[in-house]
Protein backbone atom coordinates (compact mmCIF):
# COMPACT_ATOMS: atom_id res chain seq x y z
CA UNK A 1 0.00 0.00 0.00
CA UNK A 2 2.83 2.36 0.78
CA UNK A 3 4.43 1.61 -2.56
CA UNK A 4 1.14 2.45 -4.32
CA UNK A 5 0.99 5.82 -2.55
CA UNK A 6 4.58 6.55 -3.44
CA UNK A 7 3.95 5.57 -7.04
CA UNK A 8 0.90 7.82 -7.22
CA UNK A 9 2.77 10.71 -5.61
CA UNK A 10 5.93 10.34 -7.69
CA UNK A 11 4.42 9.12 -10.94
CA UNK A 12 0.88 10.37 -11.39
CA UNK A 13 0.96 9.53 -15.11
CA UNK A 14 1.35 5.82 -14.42
CA UNK A 15 -1.75 5.45 -12.33
CA UNK A 16 -3.85 8.03 -14.12
CA UNK A 17 -4.69 9.74 -10.82
CA UNK A 18 -3.45 12.97 -9.31
CA UNK A 19 -1.09 12.81 -6.42
CA UNK A 20 -3.00 13.04 -3.22
CA UNK A 21 -2.59 16.00 -0.97
CA UNK A 22 -1.22 18.28 -3.68
CA UNK A 23 -3.24 21.31 -4.48
CA UNK A 24 -2.51 23.83 -7.14
CA UNK A 25 -1.24 27.06 -5.70
CA UNK A 26 -2.81 30.37 -6.71
CA UNK A 27 -0.72 32.51 -8.99
CA UNK A 28 0.98 35.42 -7.33
CA UNK A 29 -0.42 38.66 -8.51
CA UNK A 30 2.01 41.20 -9.92
CA UNK A 31 1.76 44.67 -8.49
CA UNK A 32 1.31 47.25 -11.20
CA UNK A 33 2.60 50.77 -11.03
CA UNK A 34 0.03 53.47 -10.75
CA UNK A 35 0.10 56.28 -13.28
CA UNK A 36 1.08 56.37 -16.96
CA UNK A 37 3.50 53.71 -18.13
CA UNK A 38 6.78 55.01 -19.61
CA UNK A 39 6.92 53.99 -23.27
CA UNK A 40 9.90 51.66 -23.67
CA UNK A 41 10.49 52.29 -27.41
CA UNK A 42 10.81 56.02 -26.74
CA UNK A 43 13.32 55.34 -23.95
CA UNK A 44 15.33 53.04 -26.23
CA UNK A 45 15.36 55.66 -29.00
CA UNK A 46 16.51 58.30 -26.52
CA UNK A 47 19.42 56.10 -25.38
CA UNK A 48 20.50 55.40 -28.96
CA UNK A 49 20.29 59.10 -29.83
CA UNK A 50 22.47 60.02 -26.85
CA UNK A 51 25.05 57.37 -27.78
CA UNK A 52 25.30 58.65 -31.36
CA UNK A 53 25.44 62.24 -30.17
CA UNK A 54 28.35 61.45 -27.86
CA UNK A 55 30.19 59.63 -30.65
CA UNK A 56 29.72 62.51 -33.10
CA UNK A 57 30.93 65.15 -30.64
CA UNK A 58 34.38 63.62 -30.18
CA UNK A 59 37.29 65.95 -30.58
CA UNK A 60 39.35 65.97 -33.77
CA UNK A 61 42.02 63.34 -34.20
CA UNK A 62 45.53 64.16 -33.12
CA UNK A 63 47.13 67.00 -35.05
CA UNK A 64 50.05 66.25 -37.35
CA UNK A 65 52.54 67.97 -35.04
CA UNK A 66 51.76 65.36 -32.37
CA UNK A 67 52.18 62.63 -34.98
CA UNK A 68 55.60 64.01 -35.93
CA UNK A 69 56.66 63.96 -32.28
CA UNK A 70 56.24 60.17 -32.32
CA UNK A 71 58.46 59.92 -35.40
CA UNK A 72 62.01 58.67 -35.00
CA UNK A 73 64.90 60.81 -36.21
CA UNK A 74 68.33 59.70 -37.36
CA UNK A 75 71.36 61.68 -38.53
CA UNK A 76 72.39 60.98 -42.12
CA UNK A 77 75.65 61.71 -43.93
CA UNK A 78 76.04 60.78 -47.54
CA UNK A 79 76.71 61.68 -51.15
CA UNK A 80 74.09 62.74 -53.71
CA UNK A 81 73.96 60.29 -56.63
CA UNK A 82 71.04 61.78 -58.57
CA UNK A 83 68.11 64.17 -58.16
CA UNK A 84 64.49 63.74 -59.29
CA UNK A 85 62.74 67.10 -58.90
CA UNK A 86 59.43 65.76 -60.27
CA UNK A 87 58.98 63.39 -57.30
CA UNK A 88 60.87 65.69 -54.84
CA UNK A 89 63.47 63.02 -54.05
CA UNK A 90 67.19 62.34 -54.33
CA UNK A 91 69.19 59.13 -54.51
CA UNK A 92 71.72 59.26 -51.70
CA UNK A 93 74.63 56.94 -51.00
CA UNK A 94 74.41 57.17 -47.21
CA UNK A 95 76.95 56.15 -44.62
CA UNK A 96 75.78 53.61 -42.02
CA UNK A 97 73.09 55.06 -39.75
CA UNK A 98 73.54 53.61 -36.24
CA UNK A 99 70.39 51.88 -35.00
CA UNK A 100 68.66 52.23 -38.37
CA UNK A 101 70.43 50.94 -41.51
CA UNK A 102 73.69 50.00 -43.14
CA UNK A 103 75.40 51.97 -45.88
CA UNK A 104 73.39 51.88 -49.13
CA UNK A 105 72.11 53.89 -52.07
CA UNK A 106 68.49 54.81 -51.54
CA UNK A 107 65.91 57.29 -52.77
CA UNK A 108 64.83 59.76 -50.09
CA UNK A 109 61.94 62.21 -50.37
CA UNK A 110 63.19 65.72 -49.46
CA UNK A 111 61.17 68.17 -47.35
CA UNK A 112 60.78 70.98 -48.14
CA UNK A 113 61.05 70.28 -51.87
CA UNK A 114 62.79 73.65 -52.38
CA UNK A 115 65.88 72.14 -50.67
CA UNK A 116 66.47 70.12 -53.85
CA UNK A 117 67.49 73.34 -55.64
CA UNK A 118 70.75 73.53 -53.67
CA UNK A 119 71.79 69.94 -54.53
CA UNK A 120 73.93 68.65 -57.36
CA UNK A 121 75.06 65.09 -58.02
CA UNK A 122 78.32 64.45 -56.18
CA UNK A 123 77.55 66.84 -53.25
CA UNK A 124 78.23 65.59 -49.73
CA UNK A 125 75.30 66.23 -47.40
CA UNK A 126 74.06 65.87 -43.87
CA UNK A 127 70.37 65.66 -42.99
CA UNK A 128 67.85 64.22 -40.57
CA UNK A 129 65.99 61.07 -41.62
CA UNK A 130 62.46 61.24 -40.21
CA UNK A 131 60.66 57.87 -39.91
CA UNK A 132 57.01 57.79 -38.85
CA UNK A 133 55.32 54.81 -37.16
CA UNK A 134 53.70 53.84 -40.49
CA UNK A 135 57.27 53.61 -41.97
CA UNK A 136 56.94 56.66 -44.21
CA UNK A 137 60.24 58.55 -44.27
CA UNK A 138 61.90 61.65 -45.67
CA UNK A 139 64.94 63.90 -45.26
CA UNK A 140 64.74 67.32 -43.68
CA UNK A 141 67.24 69.91 -42.36
CA UNK A 142 69.38 69.11 -45.39
CA UNK A 143 72.82 70.81 -45.51
CA UNK A 144 75.45 70.59 -48.22
CA UNK A 145 78.75 69.85 -46.48
CA UNK A 146 80.86 69.61 -49.64
CA UNK A 147 80.20 70.50 -53.29
CA UNK A 148 80.92 68.19 -56.20
CA UNK A 149 84.11 68.87 -58.11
Amino acid sequence: MISDTIQETCHPDRSGAKASGVESLPRASVARREGPAFPRPAFLCLCVLLAFSAACNRGPSQPTSTTQSTAKRYSLKGKVISIDKQVHAANINNEPIPGFMDSMVMSYPIKPPAALDQLQPGDSISADVVVQPDNTYWLENLKVTGHSK
